[in-house]
């Protein structure tokens, strides 16, 4: 019973971030000037294909902000520093929903496009991508999932996101959009 309550708190506060106004436009890949990420700290190679994509889009002068949740303790360092951490004990409260502190720096800014890396319904990721302010906002879903109330551009496939090959379709279906 406290689940279903909890599930249906969720919904009603999905529901009523949804009916904020915003701009939606697509850039090409070089455009783009700013990168936001919703990201689980889970393993260490999947941190190193993060903290790899975000170092080559600053290479090329853009600026990438992670925010990652933590559910479990992590045995590797977090070495990018625009990345905010929530922590799943401490951060997020009985309703599932992070502190506003936990998540401000990440939310206060504008992105021209949000990658949502977890690629489950995930309450976090979604009230993330929804408190944002992002021109796109991308995400990697199963054919059996519907995110297409809160974001743009969905990138299908079957089973667990592979974060390599996610990102390499997102630079190259960005990279077909005429500058």
């Amino acid at each position: 019973m406290l689940e279903f309550i909890k599930n249906f708190r969720r919904k009603r506060i999905i529901r009523d971030l949804k009916a904020a106004p915003r701009d939606k436009r697509i850039n090409n890949i070089q455009e783009v000037q700013s990168i936001g990420v919703i990201c689980q700290l889970d393993t260490e190679q999947n941190w190193n294909i993060l903290y790899h994509f975000a170092k080559v889009m600053e290479n090329q002068g853009k600026k990438v902000h992670l925010i990652a949740l933590q559910d479990e303790g992590i045995s590797f360092v977090v070495t990018h520093q625009s990345t905010t951490i929530c922590r799943a004990k401490t951060d997020i409260n009985f309703w599932g929903l992070p502190s506003n502190d936990s998540i401000k720096e990440f939310t206060s800014r504008h992105y021209d496009l949000l990658i949502d890396t977890i690629g489950d319904e995930n309450f976090f990721s979604q009230y993330i991508a929804l408190r944002t302010d992002a021109s796109l906002k991308i995400v990697y879903a199963t054919p059996a999932e519907d995110p297409t109330e809160v974001f743009d551009l969905i990138i299908r496939g079957d089973g667990h996101v592979e974060l390599k090959t996610f990102f390499n379709n997102i630079i190259e279906y960005l990279g077909m959009i005429k500058k």
